[in-house]
């Protein structure tokens, strides 16, 4: 990666031009420009590098981040589902099918050629066994969502309707192009966000006119999960429509 402590070497047509004018003016005999010495390459931070900053595969170096315990983030005691590897894990978690840890291992592609498979060290297989007893301990989840997209007010019912594909009955929902996803239970009644109150209706009415997009906190329960089909089953249990600024605009709870 560049460094901005580093300068690159004159072109060589550059120093010649300097060394003849300097010929010109009788000031370069007997002088040698000393060529500069190579830079090194700086070291690589590995708290703020990117993955195309470190050596081997970007895919291995994503999992071996989110591969552990210490990994998983928790707000307000829920989960935070938010990567493919958690999503797996879960998934071997609640499924009756053995574990199959280069599922969880190998990099998922879109090219044409699969990747090969990646074993599990020891200490990998550690933090994979760490995780899924923690997946078990914890079936309630959290997950964030953004560019919500509103249709108009719709007064007969009361509600804003979700024009996103979102909350479709049957519908899978992935972190990358892998096949694992998790799927809702009859989330339909989601679509409908119920809102009565003249004060957020005034909001979200300005925000939809602006063509401004909202976030969303969604809460759902584990109910099971099938390695088979590689998909985890999900009851949405409350979802909260927010903000720019995450302020809750409305908290809708299941029926």
């Amino acid at each position: 990666m560049a460094d901005s402590r580093f300068h690159p070497r004159r072109p060589l047509a550059l120093r010649t031009l300097l060394t003849a004018m300097l010929c010109g003016l009788g000031l370069a005999a007997g002088v040698h420009a000393a060529e500069p010495a190579a830079a090194s390459a700086p070291p690589v931070n590995l708290q703020s590098a990117s993955n195309t900053d470190l050596p081997g595969s970007p895919s291995r170096v994503h999992i071996d981040q989110s591969l552990g315990v210490h990994a998983i983030k928790q707000r307000d005691g829920l989960v935070v589902l938010d990567n493919a590897v958690l999503l797996k894990t879960y998934i071997y978690a609640y499924s009756k099918q053995p574990l199959n840890t280069t599922a969880i291992l190998t990099p998922n592609t879109e090219m044409i050629d699969p990747p090969k498979p990646v074993q599990a060290t020891a200490k990998e297989r550690q933090q994979i066994d760490a995780m899924i007893a923690f997946d078990k301990a914890h079936p309630r989840l959290r997950l964030d969502v953004d560019d919500i997209a509103l249709d108009p007010y719709a007064a007969a019912g009361k509600y804003y309707l979700i024009d996103n594909r979102l909350f479709i009955h049957g519908a899978g929902y992935y972190f990358d192009n892998s096949q694992y996803h998790f799927t809702y239970d009859h989330p339909e009644v989601f679509r409908h966000l119920q809102c009565t109150d003249p004060a957020v209706m005034k909001i979200i009415d300005g925000n939809i006119g602006n063509y401004v997009h909202f976030h969303m906190a969604i809460f759902a329960t584990v109910l099971g999960a099938d390695a088979k089909t590689q998909a985890l089953h999900l009851r949405v249990d409350e979802v909260q429509l927010q903000d720019d600024l995450r302020n809750v605009l409305i908290d809708q709870k299941a029926l």
